[in-house]
């Protein structure tokens, strides 16, 4: 049987949708657009394509796909959702942060907008507001690993460290492993004096990804505050072997070259 052009824009949207989360925004766009030739008022046809032509960086297109989209379903949130997430990527955090006031006020338990809100408060530098957000998607659903990651590096920021400490450590309980998350909460170790924690998270997340040169540079001044001058010294070195014109190493190096005070 022949599809009609009803499944067939439907089949066009969900690959364009494939070929968007494999990378490939060009051909998604293309897809959506296909999708809809064939069905000029298909809502998710509209948003995804919205979302691809953010993702080209062509953000005029998008916000015409968007308009669209809110048009056809003004109470359809996920046309909101997905505009704040490419007016951010333009830089137009204000107004994304509009995007998902809206959202949040016909949504009030939507923990996705809280934690973006969250994170575009925090790149404003808004730090209390963005605790706030954090605090709201945990009291929401108090599970989720990425909510604790997320508050615990703006606790940091403020340099709250020991509750910084907490919501990282809680986050690693629930699941956050990944290099990131373990070179931060090496950070505020080495914030609290830590220096043998800290480097035991810096080693982790060294382990996870071999190269990582923040996480050896942060290891090698973890070592000089633990006395380790071999740790420093070799870790320094990689650094530079990976990075040249790292400056902070290079210091590292010339710091432990010197010939001790007498």
């Amino acid at each position: 049987d022949t599809l009609n052009e009803s499944d067939l824009a439907r089949v066009y949207n969900n690959r364009g949708a494939t070929y968007r989360r494999l990378g490939d925004a060009k051909a998604a766009v293309k897809d959506f657009s296909r999708a809809i030739r064939l069905r000029p008022k298909y809502f998710r046809a509209y948003v995804n394509r919205g979302a691809a032509y953010g993702d080209l960086g062509e953000f005029s297109d998008a916000e015409d796909d968007f308009k669209e989209a809110q048009k056809l379903r003004p109470q359809d949130m996920s046309s909101f959702m997905e505009r704040a997430k490419t007016r951010a990527k333009e830089g137009r955090l204000d107004t994304a942060i509009d995007d998902l006031n809206e959202v949040i006020r016909v949504q009030p338990r939507n923990r996705e907008a809280f934690l973006m809100r969250g994170q575009y408060y925090r790149s404003q530098g808004m730090y209390k507001r963005a605790l706030e957000d954090f605090t709201s998607a945990i009291d929401l659903k108090g599970n989720e690993a990425e909510y604790f990651v997320e508050r615990g590096l703006t606790l940091a920021y403020v340099e709250d460290y020991p509750a910084a400490l907490s919501d990282m450590n809680m986050a690693a309980n629930l699941g956050a492993n990944d290099p990131e998350n373990y070179y931060h909460r090496g950070l505020v170790h080495g914030a609290l004096g830590n220096h043998v924690s800290a480097i035991e998270d810096y080693t982790r997340a060294i382990g996870l990804r071999p190269g990582y040169v923040a996480a050896l540079y942060a290891r090698s001044l973890a070592a000089l505050g633990a006395g380790n001058n071999k740790m420093a010294k070799a870790d320094a070195l990689k650094v530079l072997e990976l990075d040249p014109a790292h400056a902070g190493a290079a210091r590292v190096i010339k710091t432990l070259d010197q010939p001790p005070v007498r």
